[in-house]
């Protein structure tokens, strides 16, 4: 498509702005939150948030891969492919919203949250708004235009925070059922947006039940890489929640929140490079597809070391800043997560190249097993030593899961651990021929 040789600066940007008006926003509203709810309903909002994003990650990757991928190598079908995934995505949100709701209450008595049952009732409405706007983002990542996107982010963001702002002002206080009614709202104008911009990207074709088909097909795979992403990340959170309590959640929660913002950039440049690489790869050149792999991988720590270094040397203050006092116990444990966001390019740039050049199941099959050792190490380290045993097992597995990964891909892939090194200088060097992604 000639939409791809849009300069990847420019589609950087836009994405990188996208995830930070979306982390900026809930910054701002975590700031606020953590200090209006008591610890214990603070702990409660995490889990609900932590459940709620299983099913959004769950839906995304059943779709997001498998849709750009296609459309880009069969441009003849977009508008079919289209159409077919928008249904697979609605019904997909029924269906996870519901298993949520069944899953609501043992997970409550597990948790000792009763409160979840009731929140979770809310999230049904929300998934198929958010849903929607969240699938109206891929045409536009096709076509490498990620301005839409960040408008829709900033928008819900936006839309929260005056909400929260609005019902502390009024009211002198905010419940966890007005947060959870609030998130509907805000959802309507992130989907709204899609109404006055990029509906040209919006060609709308046939329900084809061989693309549905497809899809899943492909999605399954990524599905399933996506969900034990997800619980490889937040399993130390989960299990805290289950050896010890709410507040214990709240307290690590602070402290897994300020690394989710230092990966910005990683999220931000994985989204644009997924199309590229997929690209590359229909047109059959690994050579291509290897050096778009270092560059990205040498990108995204070049940006994330700085940050990183900033931390270590300044835990406890931005602990303190973040959430107040109270909090302060967290900084030990965000000294030993920085640490596996500075490895983590490696595992997130394995996944999404994998993906693209048509071999999720290896990617599944590898994260299902960094799933199993997760569990395993955090079983064991947080009875060894409670909290900061949670952080200690995650970055362990972080350790073995990368390690094993590169070993995986340097036998499909050119790659060379020597040459993402020299990108990661070239950034900070001559920085313009690493950006320069052609």
């Amino acid at each position: 498509m000639a939409d791809q040789k849009k300069g990847w600066l420019k589609a950087g940007s836009y994405s990188l702005l996208g995830y930070a008006a979306q982390l900026g926003f809930a910054f701002v509203s975590f700031i606020l939150l953590v200090r209006m709810l008591p610890e214990y309903e603070f702990g409660v909002w995490v889990l609900f948030l932590t459940l709620t994003s299983f099913a959004e990650m769950g839906r995304g990757g059943l779709l997001q891969n498998a849709i750009i991928k296609f459309c880009v190598e069969e441009e003849a079908e977009y508008a079919n492919i289209l159409s077919s995934g928008f249904w697979v995505n609605t019904l997909g949100s029924v269906v996870l919203g519901l298993v949520l709701v069944a899953l609501s209450y043992p997970l409550s008595v597990l948790w000792s949250a009763p409160e979840l049952t009731q929140l979770m009732w809310w999230y049904l409405p929300w998934a198929l708004l958010n849903g929607s706007a969240r699938y109206l983002d891929l045409p536009h990542m096709v076509h490498h235009d990620f301005k839409g996107i960040f408008w829709s982010k900033g928008l819900y963001g936006g839309f929260f925070l005056l909400g929260i702002i609005g019902l502390w002002w009024w009211n002198g206080g905010i419940t966890l059922l007005e947060l959870a009614i609030l998130q509907i709202f805000a959802a309507v104008p992130a989907l709204l947006i899609y109404a006055v911009y990029g509906t040209r990207y919006l060609r709308w074709g046939k329900y084809s039940a061989d693309w549905a088909k497809r899809i899943l097909h492909f999605g399954k795979y990524v599905l399933g890489t996506n969900i034990s992403s997800m619980l490889f990340n937040k399993m130390d959170l989960m299990m805290v929640g289950f050896f010890l309590h709410p507040a214990a959640v709240a307290i690590y929660n602070v402290a897994t929140r300020v690394t989710n913002y230092l990966e910005v950039p990683m999220s931000g440049i994985s989204q644009v490079i997924y199309p590229k690489i997929a690209l590359a790869n229909s047109n059959g050149s690994k050579v291509e597809v290897g050096a778009l792999y270092e560059k990205s991988v040498g990108l995204i720590v070049a940006l994330v070391l700085p940050l990183v270094l900033l931390v270590l040397g300044l835990s406890e203050w931005v602990v303190v800043l973040v959430a107040g006092k109270a909090y302060a116990s967290a900084a030990p444990l965000l000294n030993i997560l920085v640490i596996a966001v500075m490895i983590k390019p490696w595992s997130r740039l394995f996944g999404i190249t994998l993906d693209a050049i048509g071999k999720p199941q290896l990617n599944f099959a590898l994260l299902g097993l960094g799933l199993v050792l997760n569990i395993i190490l955090n079983a064991l380290f947080i009875s060894w030593w409670g909290l900061q045993g949670a952080a200690i097992a995650t970055l362990v597995a972080m350790i073995l899961l990368v390690v094993t990964g590169q070993i995986l891909i340097e036998r499909i892939l050119p790659i060379s651990q020597g040459n993402i090194f020299r990108h990661i200088l070239l950034v900070y060097t001559k920085p313009r021929q690493l950006l320069d992604f052609k």
